[in-house]
This record gives C-alpha cells, structure tokens and sequence, in this order.
C-alpha cells in the first residue's frame, strides 16, 4: 500500500529505471554502494463533473530538502501538455529522473496555461483561462520527509482531483476559479494500482519473440522504461488490428498501456495493449449492446454516434475495479472510455468506427461537498466541528471518519500541506468532502481548511 497524504495541484509522472554507483574505499571485492536513487514522477487525475477538457502545461518539477533542490524536470520552451480528462483512468509519467539519495520534504511544481473546455453542440466550444494561484507555483509540503533510497526507484504519483480543485466561481468574470488539490503518494517498494498509458518511441529491442523492448516518451525523451508484454496482451497494427509481437521495430512510434512492477529496485512496465497506429481516448456513452459480430454504438462527449468494433480475443473490457468484466459488463447509459484507432466512415454522416484496443468502464466516483466556515462546538474527541453552510440550513456537523485525511492551504501563495485536527479553528474557512448520513451528520473522508482567517 502507498502512504497517501492530502496535498495541492496537479500533476503527475511515471516511473523509470536508473540507478548509478557511488566509488567504494574498500577492497577490491567490495561492492560500490550507490550514491544515487530514482524518482518515477507521475501524473494521474480524478474524474471530473462538468468539464470536457481540463488542459494545462507542466514546465517544472523539483526535490527540495536539506541539501539543496534537484530537477526531476524544467523545459519553459517545451512543456509537458495535458489534458487532465484523458488520465482518469491512467497515469502519465513526467519524470524518470536520478538524483542524490537522501531525505526531501517538498515538491515544487510549476504549472502555466490552464484551459478549462466546455463543448457545446452545434457551436464553438466554451474555453475558460482561471488565473493560478501563486502564478502557478505550487509547493507539496511533507514535513517528515520522503526518502530516495540509494540503488532504489522512489514512486512518486500525484493524483489531481479536478472536482476539489475547480470550482465555480461565485463573482467575477470568469465562470471557474482554480485551486489545485492534489493527492500525493510515495512508495519505494510498491507501484501504482492504476493503469499507465505512455506514448512513445521504441529505441530498442530486446527480445522481438515475446515483445519486450525498451520505449522512450515522446513528452521526454530522458523517460525510459523496459516494457515486456504480459501473457494476454495484444498488439495492434497502424489499422487498429491485431497483429504479432515481431511486427514491432525500433523507431516505430506506438502507445503502450499496462501496469508497472518492480524488478530488484528498478520499475518496468508490464503491457496488456501495444498500438502502433494513431490511436485514441475516446469518452462517451454505451448507446447499444455489442452484437454477434462485438460492434455497439457510443455517443461521444461531443454528442456524435461511434461504432466500436472490438477485436475478438484481443480487446479487454475492464470493470471499474481494475478485473476483467467482458463485453457483457457492458450496459446501455453507462461512462466508458475506449482506447482504439478512429476509421472514417466510408459515406459523409456515417458513424465513425473506432477499432478498440481496450474499454474501461467508469465507476461511480461521486462525492458529496459542503463548504462553508468552520464554527463551535469543535470537538477532538469525536473528530466533530460544525460548518455553516450556504447550502445547508442552520449548517451541519462534520465528523472525521477514523481515515479521513486533513489538508491546509496557507493562503494563496501556493503552498500546501498535510495537516491534523489542530487546523479546525473556528472562523477558517473550510471544504469537507464525504456523504450525508442518515444520522444528519456529514460523514467526511476529507477536509480541506484555509489557515488564512
């Protein structure tokens, strides 16, 4: 299990593979202990609500502790774009860097060119461009600090939750205001439970037979991995089509989804889909069940009508818990993600076919918010404070649950970090995230609580 903290903005990265070697004052049988780890920097997004496109530029990442400040990645020139939509169901790496081991406390991000996109029917998009709090500067304070361990590849994934961070705004001109929330975990032994989806090159082939190969993204081309392809994976062809694992060449430019793991102290990337094609997220609805052939209609986000056509014994239908459910998992009105290649239709105002290499079912990810000023009676013992509301009617009690996790945002200088029960002053404002019970308490998992009063 990762250790998970509560902490601000968006963002993430992936894992790599490097280790270096320190010299050894010993024998000459002695082994040279490494002087330097491995930080996997990834970026993932929780889902959002209301928006279609969530777009912002990563241009910084950087460790700051006691012995200075190292850059897992800086390029103003040449940014790492995002749509934060497209890893609802993913992570993305930033950064596979190698760096001093030792103790750090304190990630610095630094983000520019927030798109907020709206589509309308029938019509230009709605495109919002909230300003950043600190000019995009976000610092994720972990006051005990977190350790890159020599010869070791430290796991570092920043989950950005879009319905924490984006709200609406209630003056101005601008319809939404941003203040990044961000989940943040480390681990030096475990890897992540989400899939990832890297879109690169392939810069060296290991073993053509079984498809492992060396694959280099094409956001950073200093972020490697070692992919080797799982029993029940497929590769698809620049058609969407399955073909052999030898077809793959150096140089050919594909996206690979999987899961990673752990090889000794390094990270490698098992894949279940392999396209060599211009291949697709695609979001939308189930509008029909698949029939004999495995083809269905989806409405997009957009509002237009998709024929998917799955690939007999090739493309995955995962559930929203990560296991295999099939075609018959599928429901009409469900969310769905598809991953495939797009097929223009041979006649204008035909549906398009997208050959699918995977499917994802969406879960049901919703949360209840209340948000208001925190007032008494506040109480430690039962983990309770009263929140006055806009919302609720003479406010409500909040109560913690026992793994409810406290998060502080020390005004607007983009700094944030995880906090306790100490922070529930009254007259703070304050954002409790959770559900309603029957009990009229608002149960909270998390909590997010402005210092500045």
């Amino acid at each position: 299990m990762f250790k998970r903290i509560l902490m601000t903005f968006v963002l993430f990265a992936l894992a790599a593979t490097l280790g270096a070697c320190g010299g050894s004052n010993g024998s000459p049988d002695a082994v040279p202990v490494p002087s330097t780890g491995t930080v996997a920097l990834l970026l993932t997004d929780m889902p959002s609500d209301d928006l279609d496109e969530i777009n912002l530029d990563v241009v910084e990442a950087v460790l700051i502790g006691g012995d200075g400040q190292q850059t897992l990645f800086s390029d103003a020139a040449n940014p790492i774009r995002n749509n934060l939509l497209d890893l609802e169901n993913f992570s993305q790496p930033i950064a596979f860097e190698e760096v001093p081991a030792g103790v750090y406390t304190k990630l610095r991000l630094r983000i520019t060119n927030l798109e907020l996109v709206e589509y309308v029917e029938d019509g230009p998009d709605n495109v919002y461009t909230p300003s950043l709090p600190a000019n995009g500067k976000i610092d994720l304070l972990h006051p005990e600090g977190f350790e890159v361990l020599p010869g070791q590849t430290l796991v570092v994934e920043l989950d950005m939750d879009a319905n924490k961070s984006i709200h609406v705004a209630q003056t101005g001109n601008s319809k939404y205001r941003m203040r990044p929330v961000v989940f943040v975990e480390f681990s030096n032994t475990g890897t992540p439970d989400k899939l990832t989806r890297i879109d690169g090159t392939i810069t060296e082939i290991v073993d053509s037979a079984v498809g492992s190969f060396v694959l280099c993204s094409s956001a950073d081309a200093d972020t490697c991995i070692d992919v080797s392809l799982t029993t029940d994976a497929c590769v698809f062809d620049a058609d969407g089509i399955p073909t052999k694992p030898t077809a793959l060449a150096v140089n050919d430019e594909v996206v690979v989804i999987g899961r990673y793991s752990r090889v000794g102290g390094d990270i490698v990337l098992d894949a279940i889909v392999v396209e060599q094609g211009a291949a697709e997220q695609v979001a939308g609805t189930v509008n029909s069940l698949p029939d004999e052939n495995g083809t269905f209609l989806m409405i997009d986000r957009q509002g237009d009508e998709v024929l998917v056509e799955l690939q007999d014994g090739c493309t995955q239908v995962i559930g929203p818990d990560g296991a295999i459910a099939g075609a018959e998992g599928l429901a009409i009105g469900q969310g769905i993600e598809v991953e495939g290649v797009r097929i223009a239709p041979a006649t204008i105002g035909d549906a398009a076919t997208l050959r699918a290499a995977l499917v994802i079912i969406d879960g049901d990810d919703a949360e209840e918010r209340v948000s208001g000023n925190i007032a008494l009676p506040i109480d430690p013992e039962t983990s309770s404070f009263f929140l006055v509301t806009d919302t609720t009617p003479g406010g409500v009690t909040v109560v913690l649950e026992p793994e409810a996790t406290i998060f502080i945002f020390a005004g607007d200088d983009g700094t944030q970090s995880p906090g306790d029960f100490s922070a529930i002053a009254a007259g703070r404002a304050a954002e409790a995230y959770g559900e309603l019970g029957i009990d009229g308490f608002f149960h909270a998992t998390k909590v997010l609580v402005d210092t500045i009063e």
